[in-house]
């Protein structure tokens, strides 16, 4: 899918890209950085992982961890059959004083299950209040979640951003249905990475809405023909590329404190 094709994005899915990343409501005092590990299984290891991500759930419980430790499957893309893992709505102030120390969450992770990963990489994300329009996504993640990728040309980012808030503020004066999240990279990748995710309950959800507004008529709805133009002529000329996957909440395996 190129950018170009956006109105198709749009009007069916949201695209966009984390990470992948977090699919979860954000208030006001909550953190907007998601720190993930990208952890690629070695192939025949699935089961073992799982069950080692399982004692791991349980060590979490037994140290009173205070935080939420999320996980998700991926299922499509090159990455299909890896596992995200991490921690969202944090302030970077809160990585000076972890819930568990870093060194004991380390060694319980080598011991438990580090023999299975093939490979594992940290990727720091920004929440984008601004350019997001979540609604109430309260009770934790969905089941799917759909994570767009965009990568920015170098020197192109504020009139990418600045087509994207046009488009979530369209959206949001128009009583558009469709609810996403804004991520930027802020530290693990390339440079000018920033990710759309949105939420899907069941398989079903990913269907086309015949009753929806198309996201062009939207945005003329909201601009005008002439705006509207603008808007989508200045996201395909700033994006360099796009990549889409799916991912699966696993809450057999993440921890969720007792509250």
């Amino acid at each position: 899918m190129t950018i170009g094709k956006v109105c198709t994005w749009m009007c069916v899915t949201i695209l966009a890209a984390v990470s992948a990343v977090s699919t979860f409501g954000q208030d006001d005092k909550a953190g907007h950085i998601a720190s993930l590990e990208f952890q690629k299984i070695k192939p025949g290891m699935s089961a073992q992982y799982e069950a080692g991500r399982k004692q791991k759930l349980a060590w979490h419980k037994s140290q009173n961890d205070s935080q939420p430790l999320f996980v998700w499957e991926v299922m499509t893309g090159e990455q299909t059959g890896s596992y995200i893992v991490g921690r969202l709505g944090q302030h970077w102030a809160d990585m000076d004083k972890p819930s568990v120390p870093d060194q004991a969450d380390l060694d319980e992770f080598n011991k438990v299950m580090g023999s299975y990963v093939e490979s594992l990489v940290t990727r720091d994300y920004e929440y984008m209040p601004k350019y997001s329009n979540p609604g109430d996504m309260g009770g934790g993640p969905s089941k799917y979640a759909e994570v767009i990728t965009f990568r920015v040309k170098f020197g192109h980012a504020d009139e990418f951003l600045s087509g994207v808030a046009r488009v979530t503020e369209a959206a949001k004066k128009t009583n558009w249905p469709p609810r996403y999240q804004w991520y930027a990279l802020y530290s693990g990748g390339d440079v000018g990475t920033y990710v759309l995710v949105e939420d899907h309950p069941n398989w079903a959800d990913f269907e086309d809405k015949p009753d929806q507004k198309p996201f062009s008529a939207m945005l003329q709805d909201a601009f005008g023909h002439a705006q509207a133009e603008t808007i989508m002529h200045d996201l395909d000329n700033s994006v360099m590329s796009e990549s889409s996957e799916i991912i699966q909440f696993r809450a057999d395996l993440a921890y969720m404190p007792s509250k």
